[in-house]
């Protein structure tokens, strides 16, 4: 590939704030392919399960059955390929070429979407942001202000219109 044809990553997650980060990048990015990415959480139902059953401070864990586990996973990824399909159609409507990527979590989403963006030696990254705020994103994270920092590529960061 060349610095001119890279294709371009777009997160999105289903959100208003995704919704239109995609099609912002279909404007602005219309000659590249946008490689729409949903990241999904492999094993939540093994994380559930850490959570303690019986009295506080005498709890004991019960794992979930495999199977449930790979029910679990098997709709999860269902769910993300629904969403990252989804969010590459609005790309394909605004007029842009879009491929949908759904990505299982390998360690939190930021990095997952950094990888990405590394592997696919992409020309940016665009990401919707819920405006959080100050105080409320240094509590509960930001994926937008995280990528700032992971990835050295250009990242847009789109609002919803209010």
């Amino acid at each position: 590939m060349t610095a001119e044809t890279n294709p371009v990553v777009v997160a999105f997650d289903g959100s208003p704030e995704a919704a239109e980060a995609v099609r912002t990048a279909a404007t602005l990015f219309r000659d590249r392919l946008l490689v729409v990415v949903t990241v999904w959480e492999p094993g939540i139902a093994m994380a559930a399960a850490m959570m303690p059953v019986g009295d506080i401070g005498g709890g004991s864990y019960t794992p979930p059955a495999p199977e449930a586990v790979e029910a679990l996973d098997k709709a999860q990824l269902e769910h993300a390929q629904a969403a990252a399909e989804a969010g590459a159609r609005l790309a394909t409507e605004a007029g842009a070429t879009a491929e949908a990527l759904p990505v299982p979590d390998s360690s939190d989403v930021a990095d997952t979407i950094a990888g990405i963006v590394e592997e696919r030696d992409a020309a940016a990254l665009v990401v919707g942001s819920r405006g959080m705020g100050r105080v409320k994103s240094a509590l509960t994270g930001s994926t937008s202000r995280r990528l700032l920092h992971e990835t050295r590529r250009p990242v847009l960061i789109v609002r919803a219109p209010d």
